[in-house]
């Protein structure tokens, strides 16, 4: 029997990447030795729960037993109905400049994977001169750019580049054009789907002593020009700043949660799993049993069935809190309560109009 009523601290998969390094371990993070380590795959199928009840099970293998109480309604209908954890959270130490690259949504012809990959990256520390290349510049027609990716000429200089300053959040569509600069430490929750059409590699030479493969054909047939992420500027749920809407989408939204010593929050999504990463300082998180404490770079499950949690923290803390939200009630609402304007909350979606479809339909 699968027991959910704990919260769930995991034990990630840690994946070496050719521009990968070492930073994970400033999170807390105790990775593999002599290996430069690109991502650590928080909620991979493979991900093991670390103590309670289900510790040393895996979590794709909880969520094939059981899916309604781990993922309930919503995590279902993100995924297709098909039994897979639906927040894929990834910390991610890009030491060397990611490909650029595009991902295909889930309408797109993809022979290898059913679902689209919409992300969300969260800035956790950058190097001064760090950057965020998110879709085309204005000025560079399509064909230009697919030109000088198939020649291998100057892809780069046709992205737009925009600072990564620690604590900025971007929203990336599926089919947008992007890559991650050198010297980020990144929060990202995306879609549970790893397809990646690799456009341009900046020549790279990958493990093997071998230039990695491009996927241009593929890549191009879903590349969406239009999409050029904007850095968004978060909703401040209460007046001092402590609670941030930093993203918010069909797929997933994305709260900082900060407290002080001794504070206590509780947060809600009915049939929908929620994924709490900590940043900083100790928490307690409590479902309907607990407490499991979380330190710096752990993250914890709570399955859909707990229907909320609470957060107590035993130092000042940060934490991240991503799930599968009720646009109206999580969102719109909660924004609206906040004194938020319509055009600010759309911008949660960035190029995608999820929110303000939503806001614009509570108004009317």
């Amino acid at each position: 029997m699968i027991d959910t009523s704990w919260p769930m601290p995991l034990t990630p998969r840690f994946d070496p990447k050719p521009w990968g390094g070492r930073r994970l371990e400033q999170l807390g993070m105790a990775l593999p030795p002599s290996e430069p380590i690109g991502e650590a795959v928080v909620t991979a199928a493979e991900a093991t729960v670390r103590v309670g009840p289900m510790a040393g099970r895996r979590l794709g293998e909880l969520v094939a037993a059981d899916p309604e109480t781990l993922i309930g309604r919503r995590g279902l209908s993100a995924t297709g109905g098909r039994s897979i954890f639906p927040l894929l959270v990834k910390l991610i130490d890009a030491a060397a400049d990611l490909s650029i690259q595009v991902h295909p949504n889930g309408a797109s012809p993809a022979a290898d994977d059913v679902l689209g990959k919409t992300e969300a990256w969260h800035i956790l520390a950058a190097e001064p001169d760090a950057a965020l290349y998110l879709g085309t510049r204005s000025d560079v027609p399509g064909w230009i750019f697919e030109a000088a990716c198939r020649a291998g000429t100057g892809a780069a200089g046709m992205l737009r580049r925009l600072p990564a300053a620690v604590g900025t959040t971007v929203l990336i569509p599926a089919g947008t054009v992007h890559a991650l600069g050198a010297g980020t430490l990144v929060y990202e929750v995306q879609q549970p789907s790893d397809v990646t059409y690799r456009l341009d590699d900046w020549k790279r030479v990958g493990t093997a002593g071998k230039v990695r493969s491009l996927h241009l054909d593929e890549g191009f047939a879903v590349l969406e020009p239009s999409f050029r992420p904007e850095l968004i500027r978060p909703v401040d749920l209460d007046a001092v700043g402590r609670r941030q809407l930093l993203a918010a989408c069909r797929y997933f939204a994305l709260e900082r949660i900060a407290l002080a010593a001794g504070e206590e929050v509780e947060a809600r999504a009915p049939e929908s799993p929620q994924a709490l990463t900590c940043l900083l300082g100790t928490v307690e998180v409590l479902a309907v049993a607990g407490p499991v404490a979380l330190g710096p770079g752990e993250t914890a499950v709570v399955a859909a069935a707990a229907r909320s949690f609470s957060l107590r923290a035993l130092a000042p803390a940060v934490v991240l809190r991503a799930w599968i939200p009720d646009l109206v009630a999580d969102v719109v609402d909660a924004a609206c309560a906040a004194g938020a304007s319509t055009e600010q909350m759309s911008r949660l979606a960035g190029p995608l109009a999820d929110v303000r479809d939503v806001a614009r339909a509570a108004v009317w």
